[in-house]
């Protein structure tokens, strides 16, 4: 006979889906119409799991309450305002994360990260709270657990006992088993079940239904451990496969070489799903600019009104990234090369004739003479260059 309660009034059923990814909630019917309300605790067979009344889903019919218990503090599925992080020792995903919790009443407690730092700079968009925390902690698996409090990492796995559990039903094609068990905890996210079945199957989901004092447990068991489990999974490849028809968005490639004007480039994070570029042209922003590029550098490749066709080199690294200088930068398609201040300049050379006007009583005005610009006379007697270097120049621009 199975015991439930929640906030300490009995219920007549409940329903409680606990996946591989996010926080895990219970739809639950009470004996009668009292109101429950915040944070509560939901006990089965002395098993407890703390959770928060979505006020969106409370209500009575027929004299009885039916609600929804999300996990924690049900926060995030909240919004968050947007934010900038800036920390020249490169954010720390903790400190995000951190804030983005207490901003909609989480509590993050285990937290492991694919990176501990995740950039100089961090943008955080308005939007749901948990976007955020899985933006920061990469491709690891995040989860509220039965005390409800959010943790981040990967988890940690475990053979059930032959006696804490039976396989009652078993359906290959959905991976999906329906168990017997008398202790909650005796299965859990990440548990292997072997009993009765062709080889050893890890649970990635959890459905445990209890319902005229009966308890019913029906485990998930496809996927892999940083999945999102059978119904978000299912929801999520819906949501990418309606937005993959354009790709949109900037992509941090590196410069392999140059290919006469065009730049061979290899893809920074391979996680992005995009392959190496070979050869891509450049469209700076600037009109008549064009750089060769230097092996290494940095940029960002983005496609033309998303057509994956139309890929294009539109940024390059700033002044303290990777290949900021390139081998040689053309401007308004000159071939000539530009003079700095410091540079040698040459003046005069063989066969230079100067004229000098109004210069004494030893020149006379309008007469060619022969000039060295040497010491030393040179033989024959012909002019040498005269040499010298450019003293001054834009304060404004520099090359």
């Amino acid at each position: 006979m199975t015991f439930a309660t929640l906030a300490g009034k009995r219920l007549v059923s409940s329903r409680i889906v606990v996946g591989n990814i996010g926080p895990w909630f219970a739809e639950c019917e009470l004996e009668g119409d009292a109101e429950v309300s915040g944070q509560v605790t939901l006990q089965i067979n002395g098993t407890s799991f703390t959770g928060t009344v979505d006020d969106t889903n409370n209500g009575v019919f027929e004299g009885s309450r039916k609600l929804r218990i999300v996990a924690g503090g049900g926060g995030w599925s909240k919004t968050v305002d947007a934010k900038h992080y800036h920390n020249d020792a490169r954010v720390k995903a903790s400190t995000v994360a951190d804030d983005a919790a207490r901003t909609v009443g989480e509590t993050i407690g285990g937290f492991v990260p694919t990176a501990e730092r995740i950039g100089v700079d961090y943008v955080r968009q308005s939007g749901l709270a948990s976007r955020v925390l899985e933006d920061v902690i990469g491709d690891m698996p995040w989860w509220v657990d039965c005390a409800g409090v959010t943790q981040v990492g990967m988890r940690s796995s475990s053979t059930a006992k032959a006696d804490a559990y039976e396989v009652l039903a078993y359906d290959p094609a959905d991976r999906r088993a329906t168990l017997g068990v008398t202790d909650l905890l005796a299965v859990q996210i990440g548990t292997v079940i072997s009993k009765s079945l062709d080889g050893p199957r890890t649970v990635r989901e959890l459905e445990i239904v209890v319902d005229a004092g009966d308890i019913r447990i029906t485990a998930w068991c496809g996927g892999s451990a940083t999945g999102a489990g059978h119904l978000a999974g299912l929801m999520r490849s819906i949501v990418d496969r309606t937005t993959d028809a354009k790709l949109w968005g900037k992509y941090r490639y590196r410069v392999v070489r140059m290919n006469v004007d065009r730049a061979e480039c290899q893809a920074v994070r391979k996680g992005a799903g995009l392959p190496d570029v070979l050869p891509v042209s450049m469209w700076p922003g600037v009109a008549g600019a064009h750089a060769e590029l230097t092996p290494g550098a940095e940029v960002l490749i983005e496609f033309i009104e998303g057509d994956r066709t139309m890929p294009i080199i539109t940024h390059f690294a700033g002044k303290d990234g990777a290949g900021h200088v390139p081998v040689s930068l053309v401007l308004c398609g000159s071939t000539q090369a530009a003079a700095r201040q410091g540079d040698l300049v040459q003046s005069g050379g063989v066969g230079t004739q100067v004229t000098f006007a109004g210069a004494g009583p030893y020149l006379v005005p309008g007469v060619p003479y022969l000039v060295s610009f040497d010491a030393v006379l040179p033989t024959p007697l012909l002019a040498a260059p005269l040499y010298g270097a450019i003293s001054t120049g834009s304060p404004k621009v520099k090359v």
